[in-house]
């Protein structure tokens, strides 16, 4: 048995240096902790990089001496070094980048005024809790004296005091002298959770998250590390922080989309904040009022225990939800985005003074074809979900498995000629109209061309607080948890645009999004009322959301799950070549197809495609997909093995998508 060399991933961004290298310690050096910064001879030069293990180097190798050791200490903690190894071996991806996403910011050469201005703040005001809460509580305080790891999913309807719940399991856990980590999922919403922690802990919290300044990244970081700061708060990127002693993870709206990274390593920071909070023996608390279909079918297995929060504190009563059906309004005339319905609703809502929310979801949006006078949306016979529009070919597509058909004249449904359309409306037109609509009305919208500028998205928020501004036309932003006492009526403009996206999740994101965005109708002392207008009045999706009922839609989608076979019942893994060159692309994304399946032949795993990627040329990059369905876990090596070979042999990209969101 050869001598323990030091495993160490150097801090150089480059393909043929994604592996780890073996360097022996000098004799009489004490061995440097796994996780130390230190230097090491790479070529002809010297590089740093980190410490992640010890092993016997492979036969045949020369290795060399480590150079320096540049940390008195590790500069990750071994938690993280844990972490990094699982998520490199989970996700398919170098342990190298993974240790590069989790480095910590440079030290600048001067500290002094890094800090920005913190955010105004009171001491926390006492709350009641209702008997739900404090039932929720009870369960969560528990674990957190026992010191023991353990998985709550809590699902409380919206406005149903879920933040209140995570401050006081805070308080017992800081009480306790450990740390708290709360997640959100986008930057816009850590400022009002920032505002109520900062009440009850002071100082004590800090906001991570990469718009600010480098200098005050490190010395958050930094305090982090020390044990300094107990509460953090951040998007995704936090959960890499390098905590002392963290006892309490919190993933605040768990099943927001905005946790899955859209680049490599595709990670799901939910996922990785429950395997941080095991690694650490801490509490892990998942919130959501629509829960998605993983976190809660884990729940009912037994991985997690579900805690319910059912009505609104202080009396206050979940909004009333009145469905409009668009095809009606067509057949009366009415061909725009606004309900005779809605209009009136505004007027009423205007003459009182109150304040009006309009949704027009655009986010993903993807030329489907639908029938304008009965609904129908042309399907893939083989996937379920929505045949997309190329006008290239002027065909309609699969994106799962790449059927193909040709565009009809007349609706297959229901036979009328004439009524096949694209779906889609543009936000900006709905901002004129409704400004011809309502000369004295303060109209703003809120999406990402109007939220671009720094700053922009908090000031508008904030004008809107303060009831400056009288309806609010937004995108998928205003779905998200925000608080406004004074809204008193949302208006779903279409329903459908997230409901026919080429995705088998699109009618659980359509009853996510049209579940949160009614809940920020009615959280005032005067009741709410919410709108959903659609071509699709029958779909379950949009029942369940206009009647609360998660239970119902629950029940309805995990039977189609199972019928397609989809996630959370079975694995999906997407695998994506790309390449400057088409056709070299489409060869290779129809040889690594070939491969896998014949080595993948007569096991639990089936490979659908090649087929092109619902954007095929983004960048001047061609994309290729195809999709592994079923248990991986068994046939992990083999497949890397496979798509490692490519890569060597090809200057295409694979990339390999675990857990895929959007397609």
């Amino acid at each position: 048995m050869g001598v323990e060399c030091a495993e160490v991933v150097v801090n150089i961004s480059h393909s043929r240096l994604d592996k780890v290298f073996h360097y022996r310690v000098p004799l009489g050096w004490e061995k440097p902790p796994v996780g130390s910064l230190v230097t090491v001879p790479l070529g002809k030069r010297q590089v740093q990089g980190w410490v992640v293990g010890y092993s016997s180097p492979p036969p045949g190798v020369e290795v060399k001496e480590l150079a320096s050791v540049l940390s008195a200490e590790p500069v990750f903690p071994a938690d993280l070094i844990d972490l990094a190894h699982w998520m490199a071996e989970y996700y398919f991806y170098p342990l190298p980048g993974i240790l590069r996403l989790m480095a910590p910011p440079r030290k600048p050469k001067s500290l002094r005024n890094t800090i920005t201005q913190r955010l105004t703040w009171s001491p926390s005001q006492k709350i009641l809790l209702t008997r739900e809460q404090m039932a929720a509580l009870r369960e969560i305080e528990a674990s957190l004296k026992e010191r023991k790891h353990r998985e709550f999913l809590l699902h409380g309807v919206t406005g149903s005091g879920k933040t209140e719940v995570y401050l006081r399991a805070a308080r017992v856990a800081v009480a306790s002298g450990l740390q708290v980590l709360y997640l959100v999922p986008e930057i816009g919403l850590t400022p009002q959770v920032e505002a109520r922690f900062r009440g009850a802990f002071g100082e004590l919290v800090a906001v991570w998250h990469s718009r600010l300044a480098r200098g005050e990244r490190y010395l958050i970081w930094d305090e982090v590390k020390k044990g300094k700061i107990k509460v953090l708060i951040g998007p995704r990127s936090a959960v890499f922080a390098p905590f002392r002693h963290l006892g309490l993870v919190v993933v605040d709206e768990e099943h927001d989309p905005s946790y899955k990274e859209q680049e490599q390593p595709y990670y799901n920071a939910r996922d990785v904040a429950r395997k941080r909070a095991l690694l650490n023996d801490a509490v892990l608390i998942l919130g959501s009022a629509t829960p998605s279909l993983e976190s809660y079918t884990r729940a009912r297995k037994g991985g997690s225990k579900l805690l319910v929060l059912t009505k609104r504190p202080a009396g206050r009563f979940l909004p009333r939800v009145t469905l409009i059906d668009l095809r009606a309004e067509q057949k009366a005339g009415n061909i725009s985005l606004l309900s005779s319905y809605l209009r009136e609703k505004i007027s009423e809502r205007l003459q009182r003074e109150e304040q009006v929310i309009l949704f027009l979801n655009r986010r993903g949006f993807a030329p489907m074809v639908f029938c304008a006078f009965c609904g129908y949306v042309i399907r893939c016979k083989n996937c379920s979900i929505s045949l997309v529009y190329h006008r290239t070919t002027r065909d309609l597509r699969c994106h799962y498995c790449n059927f193909r058909c040709d565009l009809p004249e007349a609706c297959p449904w229901c036979g009328s000629s004439g009524g096949m359309r694209l779906l889609g409306a543009g936000i900006q037109k709905i901002e004129q109209l409704l400004s011809r609509l309502y000369p004295e009305a303060r109209i703003q919208r809120l999406d990402l061309d109007a939220a671009r500028k720094k700053g922009a998205f908090a000031e508008i928020l904030g004008r809107f607080a303060r009831r400056e501004i009288d309806i609010l036309l937004g995108t998928q932003m205003v779905t998200k948890g925000h608080d406004f006492p004074g809204v008193t009526l949302v208006g779903v403009l279409n329903a459908d645009l997230s409901l026919h996206l080429p995705d088998f999740r699109a009618a659980e994101r359509t009853y996510q999004l049209l579940t949160q965005v009614a809940g920020r109708s009615g959280r005032g002392r005067i009741p709410g009322e919410v709108v959903i207008q659609t071509y699709s009045p029958d779909h379950y999706s949009i029942r369940a959301a206009c009647y609360h009922n998660y239970s119902y839609f629950y029940k309805e989608e995990m039977g189609r799950r199972f019928y397609f076979g989809y996630p959370p019942l079975i694995g999906l893994v997407r695998v994506r070549v790309s390449g400057k060159k088409e056709d070299e692309v489409t060869r290779i994304a129809e040889s690594v197809a070939k491969e896998l399946k014949e080595l993948l032949e007569g096991s639990a795993v089936t490979v659908l495609g090649p087929a092109p990627a619902p954007v095929l040329k983004v960048k001047g990059y061609y994309r290729w997909q195809l999709m592994l369905k079923g248990d991986i876990s068994e046939r992990r090596a083999e497949i890397r093995k496979c798509l490692n070979y490519y890569r060597s042999k090809s200057n295409v990209i694979i990339s390999v998508d675990v857990d895929p969101f959007g397609f």
